[in-house]
């Protein structure tokens, strides 16, 4: 009965692990990722669509950062998701943002400018 137990708090833990060590292979060795940044009515406003990139939380804090390809470190906090894409089903990660892949490239393309409605008609309302 005693291995009974053990080999069920085993297994119970494993699935923990296998996410702890995920997140820790994609933020040390990079992963493809889809963020998005809100604004206060909870749309989005900002959107990435990242290969093979390293994103760090902050300590103390509730952002995140990574490395641009060309260099420049983006930091942001505040409202934003942010999802992996898992063996590059990109359409299905962007469908957990509510989003499509052509809905984020325009929203990269806008420019935000507060107090301003901006109509994505793909984007989830």
């Amino acid at each position: 009965m005693k291995r009974y137990w053990s080999l069920l708090l085993l297994l119970m833990g494993c699935a923990g692990m296998e996410r702890d060590c995920s997140s820790m292979s994609a933020s040390n060795f990079g992963a493809d990722w889809i963020i998005t940044q809100m604004d206060t009515r909870g749309r989005p406003f900002r959107c990435w669509a990242l290969r093979n990139t390293s994103i760090t939380n902050e300590q103390q804090s509730d952002g995140i950062y990574w490395q641009e390809p060309g260099g420049q470190l983006v930091h942001i906090s505040g409202g934003y998701n942010r999802v992996q894409v898992v063996n590059s089903n990109w359409t299905a990660a962007y469908a957990e943002l509510g989003l499509t892949h052509a809905t984020c490239a325009q929203i990269a393309g806008a420019r935000y400018i507060p107090g301003q409605d901006y109509d994505f008609p793909d984007a989830a309302p």
